[in-house]
């Protein structure tokens, strides 16, 4: 193995035109760091003119000195590496111009190697600021966005045809957006990105999905939403064949949000200065997360110290015990468990006629919650019947939140969208790198 050969192996460069002679590395101090700069030199026999095109025959072309460039390589143990590679100057004697020597490890006029833009393209999915990542590969924050941006302008969203399920939500965008929500779509079985919008409203999605036309929007089978009621107009007027599915998450969480609030209610009446009161207060506000779970699930066998009963008992003692401090209370929990069985058990008949004879004791909260679970029966007898469900782009939304919050936050929200597009869509990035570096 050629000592040219053994450096461009630790290098990772790949063009053979590229060699090292004696001296070929040295520490220098470049921008008020200590860096390691290998010496190369890229030379080759041209076939033509890069000006003209004329082909180069009975030396038409011939060498005309060098040109240096400083090159940005991937570190090395952690100290930024340059490559001043001196690239062949060729001069043209059919149109008397020069032209310099090219090579595929950097593109024209670019003083950072491809190697290093892919490493930021691939790296730019984990959990770390832009911040962090600029100085990992030792260029500026302004270069890693626009690699980003580069990359993010390989995706475009196709209009030509969409996936036969998709998934509607909405995310916490940035202050620039209208209503600080941002509308995320995505495939239900891919569980890949299709778009981003800036803005949730109706008029504004209702413009976006119009750009598709109706044969594409005609063989979309299942959409899964959340129960934000302009997603319903949406599907009715654009997607005439779509099923809408209401994601089962939102089912548990309206009805649990409604046992919370009865608890709350009940807890508060025992809010006074008598000190038996007192102590049913804390006992119903510190077992809030025990009443919200699943009863099949409950320890019947287990018994733990607890301190507030001064005893051991088991989880089901500790339910029976709230419950029976307020017979709304026992009356919307029973409701509560009956309706999360026939969620858990994918029994819509059971959930449906549960929901049709409700306890004469069940709170306000858990009667509105059932008025909206019965207005929207359609769409949830396609709960019951589709496994498709938004749990996929709901992992999405909390990774948004996370590269948010390691940002300290996005002022664009074009940014935030490219580094989105680039952290989650790991189907298209491949494609995207190809691009980036060619």
């Amino acid at each position: 193995m050629s000592q040219s050969h053994s450096i461009r192996f630790a290098l990772d460069i790949k063009d053979k035109n590229i060699t090292f002679g004696e001296n070929n590395c040295a520490e220098q101090l470049i921008k008020g760091k200590q860096s390691k700069v290998f010496y190369g030199k890229l030379t080759y026999h041209p076939k033509r003119c890069a000006n003209c095109g004329m082909e180069n025959e009975e030396y038409s072309i011939i060498k005309h000195g060098y040109k240096t460039s400083r090159l940005t390589l991937n570190s090395t143990t952690h100290y930024p590496t340059y490559l001043e590679l001196k690239k062949q100057r060729f001069y043209c004697k059919a149109c008397e111009t020069t032209f310099i020597a090219e090579t595929r490890e950097v593109n024209r006029s670019c003083f950072i190697v491809n190697a290093v833009k892919q490493s930021i393209a691939v790296e730019s999915q984990d959990k770390i600021s832009m911040k962090d990542l600029a100085k990992r590969h030792f260029v500026s924050p302004v270069t890693v966005t626009r690699i980003i941006e580069q990359f993010a302008n390989s995706f475009r969203i196709s209009f030509q045809s969409l996936p036969e399920h998709l998934s509607f939500d909405e995310f916490k965008s940035v202050k620039s957006v209208t209503g600080k929500l941002s509308f995320i779509y995505a495939d239900s079985e891919k569980h890949s990105i299709i778009g981003i919008l800036p803005d949730r409203r109706l008029s504004c999605l209702k413009e976006h999905f119009q750009r598709y036309s109706l044969k594409v929007r005609s063989k979309v089978k299942t959409i899964v939403i959340d129960m934000n009621t302009p997603y319903f107009s949406l599907i009715h007027a654009l997607f005439p064949k779509a099923q809408i599915i209401i994601d089962r998450f939102h089912l548990v969480q309206l009805i649990s949000r409604s046992l919370n609030k009865t608890r709350i209610t009940s807890m508060n009446q025992y809010n006074t200065s008598k000190p038996e009161d007192k102590k049913k207060y804390r006992k119903l506000k510190h077992y809030w997360k025990l009443l919200l779970k699943d009863s099949t699930k409950l320890d019947y066998q287990k018994y733990e110290y607890h301190r507030l009963f001064k005893g051991y008992k088991s989880e089901t003692e500790v339910i029976d015990y709230l419950i029976s401090l307020d017979s709304t209370l026992q009356d919307t929990y029973q409701f509560y468990q009956d309706l999360l069985y026939a969620i858990h058990q994918n029994d819509f008949e059971a959930f449906i006629a549960r929901l049709n004879a409700p306890p004469v004791q069940l709170s306000h909260y858990m009667k509105t919650s059932s008025k909206t679970l019965k207005k929207y029966t359609p769409a949830i007898h396609n709960t019951f019947i589709y496994a498709f469900s938004n749990g996929p782009l709901e992992g999405i939304n909390n990774k948004i939140k996370v590269i948010k919050r390691i940002a300290f936050g996005f002022r664009s929200f074009t940014s935030f969208r490219n580094r989105i597009l680039l952290s989650c869509n790991t189907q298209i990035k491949n494609e995207g790198l190809k691009k980036l570096t060619s």
